[in-house]
Parts: structure tokens; sequence; C-alpha cells
């Protein structure tokens, strides 16, 4: 299953999924209507999507069993759902912003995580997208590192206490997308992060043959 699979990144990871042969169950949110469109007829059969919000219970719960009954399994789970807002210092910082930050990055993975749990077959992975700034060029970025940041410490949790899973959380720079060349035309996307690049590291992660210990973060620049 691959959350946020609608997007730049979302569209690599599955595409790179379904290249390895997998099967992908992608929820999308609204607004996200034929985002997967091209995909599914490339890979007739072996790509299906919900339209669910995974920052609610209800949601994320729904999400997990559509994917499990459609697949009848669950092996891996990349959550890619996330957002950033930022360019104000901490104690300018509105909290109807800090509580998005929280509930796109934060809320929506715990959900999942917490729906996926009961489900994945011994062996299977749950992996989080976290951010550079969950380390480091902070300022300016508070809510969105803190929320990103704490995708780390998850992955840790989970791997503590379901030592039969895996769990990873990958942390990339800027990506290299039209939406961020276009955001920042000034900007030298030379040392950004490719999404073919994530994508395949993600895909590698989720191999049973992934030598990286459960819990681990993972910069990707």
């Amino acid at each position: 299953m691959v959350t946020g699979g609608a997007g730049n990144l979302g569209r690599a990871v599955t595409r790179a999924f379904l290249q390895a042969g997998h099967r992908v169950f992608v929820p999308l949110h609204k607004g996200d209507a034929g985002a997967l469109d091209g995909l599914a007829h490339e890979f007739s059969g072996r790509v299906d999507s919900c339209h669910l919000d995974l920052t609610t219970e209800r949601g994320a719960a729904a999400a997990v069993q559509e994917a499990f009954e459609w697949s009848g399994r669950l092996d891996s789970v990349a959550h890619l759902v996330g957002a950033w807002s930022g360019g104000v210092l901490l104690g300018d910082t509105p909290a109807d912003l800090w509580d998005r930050m929280i509930d796109l990055n934060l809320r929506s993975a715990y959900l999942v995580a917490r729906a996926a749990l009961p489900v994945l077959g011994e062996g299977g992975t749950i992996l989080f997208v976290s951010s550079r700034a969950a380390r480091e060029r902070r300022a300016r970025n508070g809510a969105y590192a803190v929320s990103k940041s704490a995708l780390l410490t998850l992955a840790e949790v989970i791997a503590e206490e379901y030592p039969a899973l895996r769990s990873y959380a990958v942390l990339p720079d800027t990506l290299d997308t039209p939406a961020n060349r276009a955001a920042m035309p000034d900007a030298d996307p030379s040392a950004w992060t490719s999404t073919e690049a994530v994508a395949a590291r993600i895909v590698a992660l989720c191999s049973s043959a992934a030598p990286e210990p459960s819990g681990s973060a993972i910069s990707l620049y």
C-alpha cells in the first residue's frame, strides 16, 4: 500500500513497486481523481485505489481494510502522505498551521500504522517518508520539522514493539519535481533528491533482503 501515491513522489514509488512485480493499492484524497489512470492502464489489474481521508481513524482503517481485501495480503506500507508549510519563526507560527503539519505529517502516519500492524504478515514493512528537515535546516520550518522528526521516533517504536516486522524512515532532501522548480526558480536543483532515487530505495527497503536494521532512519541526500 502506497499512501500519498498520487503526488510526484507517490507516482514514482507506485511505478517502482509495479515495475518490481508487486500489486499496489493507493488510497487517494479528494482532488486526486484520475491521477493514477496512466499506471492503471499500463499495469492492468495490478493497481487499485480508494478515496479516503487518512487523517481520520475511520479513513485510515478503511484504507487498510480495502487494501487487504483487494489483495488478500498486505506485505508493506509506504506512507508518503504529508505536506510542507513554513517560512515563519516558531513564535509567529499560527496554531492552525502547527495543527495542519501534525495532522498531515504525523497523525496520518500513526493512524495508518495502527491500522496496518494487525494485518501485516511476518517480515512485513512499514516505511515513513520524513525529511532532511527532521535533522537540520529547521529555521522557519518549525512545525514541519517537528512533525517530520517524530516519524523517526515512530519507526523506532514500531521496531521495538513489533520485532517480527520491519520499520524505517527515509529522509530525502528537497525533491526535484516540476512543482518545486517552479516554486524556487532561483535555487540550484543539482543537490536535490530525484523522485526515482527515493522510489528505488523505498522498494529496496521493503524487500525481505534489505540489510538495514528495523527502526533505521536513512538519509537520502
